[in-house]
Parts: structure tokens; sequence; C-alpha cells
């Protein structure tokens, strides 16, 4: 297994376990990211957006003729670079008069780590000098005694009391807002390697949280180890891009697996295992995105996000998976007292769930999480059904669209709305749930539970049929009081549009729609095709499947071309100087066209959702209920990739405990492609198109197979 170097970013988060909170305005341990204009990593109190605290361990590099490299302009003129850039670990390089340094940032528990080497490529002896710099900005004092600095922070912070770094070896010198201390040595010999590792550990008591940053420093080199072999066996299964993919994709997808990893918390408080947050910054609990993030972290770990997932509906204080924070407090709550989580609806959770099953095929898994899923959907049949038996919402943070005027005539979070409309949404997404419960139950032997599932989903597609306008073509809200359609009104906006006409939700109707309503909403879904829809991941989640559901995989194809042509490149830029958020080397939590005014945070789950629409939507590997290895191939790759002779591939395709190879070539006159996969052991391969057999391979470790663009095709490997 091999570590994943490369060239990334130099720009980005670690993960932080320990970042906990308990109200919107009660949070500790931080956030650990870069910092901005000095290479090195920064503790951020309470968070990147609003931080009322900053501790940070940067670098300058002192150079022969006593020039300094302070700023990261300095060191993008001596060409350094980030050679590695995972949840665990962040690596700086840079080469200075024939001596490589590399700068490895990491955590040991609760304890920052840094380790310095250098390494002498001359012929000659050759002098290595660093200054390790802490700062405190913000800080209340900072005390210097020998080779220890110690921070004090501010109440009001929400940090730690006490930070104390070192020991590196060398006495430090108090500085305006920290201090600096200068290590290495005047004659570093030829093919000589020289290291120093110190801390900056963080706590209440001044003496035990210097003892701790002493033993992180002294065990430095074993702890890094311990973390590197977690990156090895994650990026031994990760899918990675090969081939003629655009430059800054194959890190695009790189930072989104790692964010993925870095919104899994430990166990702790009311979660029995690890947990999925949906973002690193303020850790809590939201169905919507856990279930989003833990089907795209199955392409990389199964077993991690299913215990996660299982965590998620098993902990969870009620049947409806409220959104609380770790401690169980909760964080989405109604005008009127209702403690509320989000709905069937947003972001499709049992669709995410029916996926990460057919992934492993885990039996004794879905037997256990099932009876969850089941209470879940009662308490909504139960607690949010209006006086003829239709969905509604509690309010709009419960729908998931903060404010909405279509649910919420004044725009509010928490007002209670369930006597106002009947959205069209929540009814097909009942009626989604229950075919997807059905099924799952019949997995699992459970005929009764799937019998009665199976009625409640024909029950939800006719209510949904009732919804559907002919006149127009499209599924539509309907206003309990009034008793009629919800009306457009251009003068009202959300996200800039008129929402009480457009939604990419109101796409959801697709799922309990016939043959000719999917055609006949073919160019329904097509008008949603751009902003405020294709800016926000849960809107896009909900478009990428209506455009699957009515066959327009191509178009589909062009759409996540230019949203992960725009938000790679963004996510993989090397300076802040255009725009300084959001934060590169991270997913962030939305993906508008415009940076330059963002508002929003990093670090953020559903943000990563650009995995899926690389993956699922133009490669186009789809999950099927059909038993042993089979799944299905899709390709939509768009016209700017299908240049003929160019290859288009994905290395570590992990499904049902196989992992493979796939790649496409594009034809010489770029109609076809030539579809391939690579075995890690010999098996027969079968490819079946639309009607007909297409391919059928013995046993053999490689087979090709000619596909059309926007085509599904079924394969079993066997």
């Amino acid at each position: 297994m091999t570590l994943p170097f490369g060239d990334f970013t130099p720009f980005g988060y670690l993960r932080n376990p320990s970042a906990r909170a308990t109200g919107w305005g009660q949070h500790q341990g931080g956030v650990l990211r870069t910092c901005d204009e000095r290479v090195g990593m920064e503790w951020c109190y309470p968070t990147a957006n609003v931080p009322t605290l900053r501790l940070a361990v940067w670098l300058v590099a002192l150079l022969s003729g006593g020039a300094r490299c302070e700023t990261r302009r300095d060191f993008e003129a001596i060409g350094y670079v980030c050679r590695y850039h995972t949840a665990n670990m962040l690596e700086l390089d840079w080469r200075v008069d024939e001596v490589e340094v590399s700068a490895r940032y990491f955590l040991d528990g609760d304890t920052l780590c840094l380790r310095l080497r250098a390494a002498n490529q001359a012929a000659a002896p050759r002098p290595a000098f660093w200054q390790v710099v802490i700062e405190g900005e913000g800080a209340q004092r900072v005390d210097v005694a020998g080779d220890v600095v110690m921070l004090t922070s501010p109440p009001e912070t929400m940090a730690p009391p006490v930070h104390v770094a070192g020991p590196c070896g060398t006495p430090w010198k108090a500085t305006a807002e920290g201090a600096r201390a200068t290590v290495g040595t005047e004659r570093l010999g030829p093919g000589a390697v020289l290291e120093v590792a110190l801390a900056l550990a963080r706590g209440n008591v001044a003496a035990e949280v210097a003892e701790r940053a002493e033993r992180a420093a002294d065990r430095a080199p074993s702890q890094l180890e311990v973390l590197l072999d977690e990156d090895r066996r994650f990026h031994a299964t990760a899918p990675r891009l090969t081939g003629d993919w655009p430059p800054s994709w194959a890190n695009g997808l790189h930072y989104d697996l790692e964010t993925t990893r870095m919104c899994v918390f430990p166990a702790g408080g009311i979660f029995r295992d690890v947990w999925p947050s949906w973002m690193v910054a303020w850790p809590r609990v939201v169905l919507a995105e856990g279930a989003l993030d833990m089907l795209r972290l199955a392409y990389a770990d199964p077993q991690t996000a299913a215990r996660a997932v299982l965590s998620l509906f098993r902990d969870a204080p009620a049947p409806n998976v409220p959104c609380v924070f770790e401690g169980g407090e909760p964080n989405m709550v109604a005008r009127d007292g209702s403690i509320c989580g989000t709905s069937p609806a947003w972001c499709l959770p049992f669709l995410c769930l029916e996926r990460l099953y057919l992934r492993t095929l885990d039996r004794a898994w879905l037997a256990e999480l099932l009876p969850y899923l089941e209470a879940y959907l009662d308490w909504w049949l139960a607690h949010r059904s209006d006086r003829d038996g239709f969905l509604v919402y509690r309010c709009t943070w419960e729908a998931g669209e903060d404010g909405n005027p279509r649910l919420d005539q004044g725009g509010s979070g928490d007002a209670v709305i369930s006597d106002h409309v009947r959205p069209v949404e929540l009814q097909a997404a009942m009626a989604l749930s229950a075919e997807r419960l059905a099924w799952l139950a019949g997995e699992v032997d459970e005929a009764a539970i799937s019998a009665r599932w199976a009625a409640v989903h024909q029950d939800f597609v006719r209510r949904t049929q009732t919804l559907w306008d002919p006149a127009e073509s499209r599924f539509r809200d309907w206003l309990i009081q009034d008793g009629r359609f919800q009306d457009p009104d251009p003068d009202e906006r959300y996200w800039g549009v008129d929402s009480r006409r457009w939604g990419a939700l109101s796409l959801v109707g697709l799922f309990a729609a016939d043959d000719a309503q999917k055609r006949l909403m073919q160019e329904e879904v097509r008008r949603h095709g751009n902003g405020p829809w294709t800016w926000w991941p849960s809107w896009t989640f909900a478009l990428a499947e209506a455009a699957a559901l009515t066959g327009q995989h191509e178009w589909l194809g062009e759409q996540a071309f230019s949203i992960l042509d725009r938000v790679y490149r963004q996510n993989d830029r090397r300076t802040l100087a255009d725009f300084p958020r959001p934060t590169p080397g991270a997913a962030r939590e939305y993906w508008p066209r415009d940076l330059r005014d963002w508002r929003a945070g990093d670090g953020y789950g559903w943000g990563a959702e650009t995995a899926d629409l690389l993956l699922r939507h133009m490669v186009g590997f789809g999950e099927s209920r059909e038993a042993g290895l089979t799944f299905t191939l899709t390709p939509a790759l768009p016209e700017a990739l299908r240049i003929p002779g160019r290859q288009y591939g994905v290395r570590n395709v992990l499904y049902r405990s196989t992992v493979f190879d796939l790649s496409y070539t594009v034809s010489r006159d770029s109609s076809m492609l030539v579809g391939a996969i690579e075995l890690r052991a010999p098996a027969a391969c079968g490819v079946v198109g639309p009607n007909t057999p297409l391919y059928q391979g013995g046993c053999a470790r490689r087979h090709h197979f000619p596909l059309r663009n926007g085509v599904r095709y079924g394969v079993r490997i066997e």
C-alpha cells in the first residue's frame, strides 16, 4: 500500500476530533487550518469565520546571505510545494542551497505536532536553519521560559486557558505577539539528515499541558507512522483519477474524500461509536447530510460509513433523528417547541441508505438498522400528517430550505407552517422511502414489514399524483387553506428566483411519476440547470437524480462538467490573492460562481458532493439490486472531454469487497467509447446493453467493450 503523495494546494484543514459544540453560542476545540499569510498551521477559536483567538505555528526559512522567507509570497519565490495533504497530515516542502526541507503538521491526540526534516543533497556541508514562530493573535499573555512558550487565553475566546509550545532544543525569544526560536545547524554534512520536532499542547493546567507537549514532541516519529498507516489503508481502496482528466480534478476528488473523512467524529456524548457531522467547524448530526456524506465515504471506506449511519439512527434521542450536538442538545427547534430533524425529502436519505447497503450487501448491518428506519418513517406518518393524511413540514428548517416563502409566507425558519402547504417533495419522498424500505426489508426476510411499506408506497404514489398539473406538465405544491395549487409570485424572491414557481425539490415528484410524466418533465428538469439549483449541493443532488430518472444522462454530464471544472479549480488554487475564502484544499458549503463575497463555511461535508457528480453521473457507476458482482455503467462524458484517443480512468473502484479499475477511451470519431475493466484477479465479465448482450469475456484480468455515451449498461463479473 502506497501513500497518497502528489502536488496539492498548500492550504487546508486537519481533522480535529476534539471539536465540540453544545449550542450555537457554545463551542470548544476550535478548528485546525493553515495560516493565510504564513507557512504554518493555526488553531482558530471558535471557528475560522468568526475567530476571537488564533494560535499559529509557522515557519521562517533562513537563506544564505541573511535573506529570509517569512510570507507565503516569499516561499512561492523559492518554489515551495505541498506533497502530502490528508485529514491526518499536511506536508510542505522546499529546497534551498541543495538542502531539501519538509515540514509535517499533524495531531497527537489534542496536541499539534510539527516535525521538521532537512536533508543535504550537496557534495559539501551546508547550513540548515529555520525559525519556528509561535504567534497568539488575541492571546491574553505570552510567557517564555527557556525552550517552552506558554500562551494564556482570554475566557471569552472559548479556547482552552493554556497553550504550551516546545520543547525544540533551543531557547525561545519573546516577540510582540508570541515567540521565535531558531533551530538547525551550521554544518549539515553531505547526505546528512537533521530532524527536529516540537508540539503545541493545550489544556487547563500549565504544568500538565507542558508535560503533554514534551511527550508529544518525543513520540512525534511514532505517532506520525500511526497516522500514515491509517492513510495507507484508506487510500488502498479510495478511488483516484487516472489518464487525461483536467489537471485539478484528481486533487479535487482527493479533497472531497479527505473532507468527508474529517466529518467522521469518534464516539462521544450520546454516540457509542463513530458518527457523522455535517461539517468540521461546528459538529452536529443532521440526517440529510449524514446519509449523503456516508454514501460518499463508502467509495473508500464502507465499513466506517455503515458504522456511522448506525450511530446516526441508533443513538438518536428520538425516532425522527433530530438535529443535535454530540451531547444530545437539540439545535433545530420550531417556535412551538417541536424538536426537529430533516425530512425524508431533504437529500433523500433512504435513497442514499439503499445505495450504501448495495455497495456491501451487509445483511447483518441492515437487519440492525431496519427497525430504526421503520421507526423514522412511522414518526413522520404519525407526527407530520395533515387532516387528510398528506405530509407537511413543521417549519422551514425541517424542510432544509430555511426561510423559503413557498413554505412560509413570513420567510422564517422556526414558524409553524403545518397548515399552509402540502409540498410535492414530501409526498414523493415518502413514496420513494417506503418503496426502498419495503425492498430492504425483503433482503433480511421480513415479509410482513415489506408488505406493509409496499402499501404505503402505493398510497403516497397516489397522493403525489393528485399534485400533478396536466396543464403545466409538472408537479405543484398545494395550498391547504385555499384548496388550490400554489401560484407563482415573481415579486417574492428566494436566492434570486421565484420559489413558488421554481424549485429543485419539486423535481423529487419524479420518484412517483409514470413514464409519460417523466417524458413530459424532461424540459422542466433542464430549466433548473442553472443557479441557484447548481450552486447548492443539496439542490444539485435532487436535480441530478431527476435528470437521471428522465434519461437525460448526456445533459447531466454537461451540467456536472460545468460544476466540477469550476469547483475543482477553485479548491485546488495555490494562492489566496484573488479571494481569501473559501479555503482551498477542502470542500466548502456551496458552489457559487463568484467567490469574492464568500460568507459561508469551509470543511463542509455535502460540498464534497462533487465526487458523486463525477463518479455516479459522469463516470456513471451505479449500484444494482441484483446479487453478485453486478453494477451499471452510464458514461456521460461531456463534449469538452470527448477528444479522440483521450482516456479517462478511475483506479480503485471498491464495490462489494472487490476492487478494480475502470476507464473509458474516446474513439477516433468521438462517437463511441471503449470501456475497460482491470481486475485484481482473473474473472469472467459480461456487459448487457439496452435489451441486448454486448460483450461476454472469459476468465481474464482485463476486459474491453464498446459503449455509447449517455446509454446505461449492466455489468456482471463472476
